[in-house]
């Protein structure tokens, strides 16, 4: 599809409904200045506010959408396709549609996807941190960003670990989608890996394994909130591949680990920490890191090169940012430069990109507001939402 390239002007959306009632719109007269004005001072401490921005002077001539809020009547939630881990895709504005109290939606982090003709569990590439209980660890070292504390950081902080008859037993991920390949990158099962009932998909079985099935015994949390420990009692061991069922955990490991040395209704202890907070998404790449331009390679094509974008950052005085642009891949849209331009013109500090190109999607007022690359919504992996509390 072409690029759509228009001239802009800046107009500011009020939002029909009861979940914007009381929402305080920036006041606009025809440029960006007025958005970033009212959002260094703390403007819109009580609504919600969507807008529609030229970016003409930084070179970008497509449309660049804007969400704004402060305060606490709405807040940012991380959402998976049909609300489990690797469980195929799902349009951000369908993630909106079925969570109550959505009110706008982005796509998330970039995906995985897997051949044609095969199931598309959508794996997350970043890791997924939701209501403080981990759903996903990172596939590779990717950035992230802490949604709660508006930091950003180069990956995600966390360590999991079982405690085995006096042995440690480290956990290498959790709730990955394993073997997995994609462009460059081609990983074969190995590790001890660990899955929840979030989950969607099987535990992988492979020669040279086994499968330990706990059942989550002595607390009401998620064996995987972190900063917690969770009591474990073994139920079974297999080489079979199986769904994981609520109120246990299945560890898939080498058969020599200290995991064999335990019998059927053993209890073992496992240990949660992370520094990383509780809602955590990754994405790529950095661009403000509290008014540092984050350093952006040359040889990364994707950054250098205009694309449609969405990225999700924040001003000095705690305003949350929502910002998209429509474009063509290599063609039209932003660059990593252009958009770090963007940001600093409406005041804001720290900023990350989120999955771009064909899955940059802008859904407000019970509508998909921006044009998608290819003209319709990508179904994608994770959707950030904006919640009204």
């Amino acid at each position: 599809m072409r690029a759509f390239v228009s001239p802009l002007i800046a107009i500011g959306l009020t939002l029909p409904g009861s979940a914007w009632s009381g929402a305080s719109p920036v006041a606009m007269n025809g440029t960006d200045a007025q958005v970033a004005t009212n959002l260094g001072q703390g403007a819109n401490a009580g609504g919600l506010h969507v807008s529609l921005i030229s970016g003409r002077r930084f070179g970008v001539t497509t449309p660049v959408h804007i969400l704004t809020f402060a305060g606490a009547n709405y807040r940012l939630a991380i959402d998976l396709a049909r609300h489990a881990v690797d469980n195929g895709v799902q349009t951000p504005s369908s993630m909106c549609r079925t969570t109550r109290g959505c009110v706008a939606a982005v796509n998330g982090d970039f995906f995985n996807l897997t051949p044609p003709g095969r199931p598309d569990p959508a794996d997350a590439v970043g890791g997924i941190i939701r209501n403080c209980v981990i759903l996903h660890t990172p596939q590779i070292s990717h950035q992230q960003v802490d949604l709660q504390a508006h930091t950003v950081s180069q990956d995600l902080s966390w360590s999991t670990t079982i405690d085995v008859n006096g042995a440690s037993v480290p956990i290498d991920a959790i709730n990955q989608e394993l073997p997995m390949s994609y462009v460059q990158v081609h990983l074969a099962l190995s590790g001890t890996l660990l899955y929840t009932p979030a989950f969607a998909l099987k535990v992988p079985a492979a020669r040279g394994r086994v499968t330990y099935y706990f059942a989550h015994v002595g607390g009401t949390t998620s064996p995987t909130r972190i900063n917690t420990t969770a009591q474990l009692e073994l139920v079974a061991t297999t080489t079979k591949s199986f769904k994981v069922a609520p109120g246990h955990i299945a560890i898939s490991a080498p058969r020599t680990t200290a995991l064999a040395t335990l019998a059927t209704r053993d209890v073992a202890t496992m240990s949660t920490v992370s520094s990383a907070g509780c809602d955590n998404i990754g994405g790529h790449p950095i661009l403000l890191d509290h008014g540092v331009v984050a350093a952006i390679d040359p040889a990364d094509t994707f950054l250098m090169k205009p694309y449609a974008r969405t990225t999700i950052g924040w001003t000095a005085s705690g305003a949350t940012v929502i910002m998209t642009v429509d474009g063509k891949d290599g063609v039209s849209g932003a660059t990593a430069g252009q958009l770090v331009a963007l940001l600093q013109s409406l005041n804001v500090v720290t900023a990350i990109a989120l999955d771009g190109g064909n899955s940059t999607t802008f859904y407000a007022e019970g509508r998909v507001l921006n044009r998608p690359s290819r003209g319709k919504e990508r179904p994608v992996g994770t959707g950030l939402l904006v919640v009204k509390n």
